[in-house]
């Protein structure tokens, strides 16, 4: 298509759903301005960091998931167990059990992402008031926007350009609201720099980073250096996520199996008692 004398713009509408929006504000500023190279090579790092970080998520999401699965199984199976009578099996009675477990806890699950995905704000605001999950989001948030940013920038994008479609890529709606406020302000003639403050969005440090590097003309190198830092805390985060619920919901399902096991050996002492009490 670009060897037929279309414009960039023309081919990236072109190019379908195999390529990320997010990713092409990246590209045609980079195209206009003679830095695809540099720009696609930090693009092609990012992608690789980013499925770094889901297959963590993957493998860290197995264990739990199994231990839960195997309290599913079990559960109704041993609620079929009567110390008097023995195991009265019934297949309806167990597949009862099990999808009085299953169905509310993948329903809920399924719903939590279709919303997640499609960005309503109940969902998100339920995830954010999680703990460690809340942080993570948050300072994955402020990395994925500070790269958006540093990369538009350095791409040759025009400042106020840069912030909108920054705010744009970003997932986090009130990113996407300061980025708008601070547009307002760039089309006044204003830095943004000063404006960031009444945003009451960004962090100090992400405010003190950008000024100094706004008055310095090392702009671009201040976003990016605040990505990497960030995307650190924001690893850490996840760290504690993968695992705090794991270790959480191992307590849950033991502490559930304890609990009728419990009921089963009180259960059989007082079969015993009654024996006795007869003989």
């Amino acid at each position: 298509m670009l060897e037929a004398g279309l414009s960039w713009p023309e081919v990236l509408a072109a190019a379908g759903s195999w390529l990320p929006m997010a990713d092409r504000p990246f590209l045609r500023s980079a195209s206009a301005s003679g830095r695809l190279p540099r720009v696609l090579a930090k693009l092609a790092d990012r992608h690789a960091q980013i499925s770094s970080t889901q297959r963590r998520v993957v493998f860290a999401s197995l264990y739990p998931l199994g231990v839960f699965h195997f309290g599913a199984v079990v559960l109704p199976f041993l609620r079929l167990i009567d110390f008097e009578k023995g195991l009265n099996w019934s297949l309806s009675a167990y597949l009862g059990g099990l999808a009085c477990v299953l169905v509310p806890v993948w329903g809920m699950g399924l719903v939590l992402y279709g919303m997640v995905k499609r960005g309503h704000p109940l969902a998100l605001g339920f995830l954010n008031v999680l703990p460690a999950i809340g942080g993570y989001r948050r300072q994955q948030s402020l990395a994925d926007f500070a790269f958006a940013l540093g990369n538009l920038l350095e791409a040759g994008a025009p400042i106020g350009s840069a912030w909108r479609d920054a705010g744009e890529i970003s997932r986090a709606s009130c990113l996407r609201v300061a980025a708008g406020k601070v547009v307002e302000q760039i089309e006044l003639g204003l830095q943004p720099g000063r404006f960031l403050v009444q945003t009451k969005v960004f962090p100090a440090e992400f405010i003190t980073r950008y000024q100094i590097g706004e008055s310095t003309g090392g702009l671009e190198a201040a976003l990016l250096a605040l990505a990497t830092d960030h995307q650190e805390r924001a690893n850490e985060r996840l760290t504690v996520v993968t695992v705090l619920y794991p270790a959480l919901l191992f307590v849950a399902v033991a502490g559930l199996i304890g609990y009728l096991v419990i009921g089963f050996a009180l259960r059989y002492y007082n079969m015993l008692n009654g024996m006795m009490e007869n003989m």
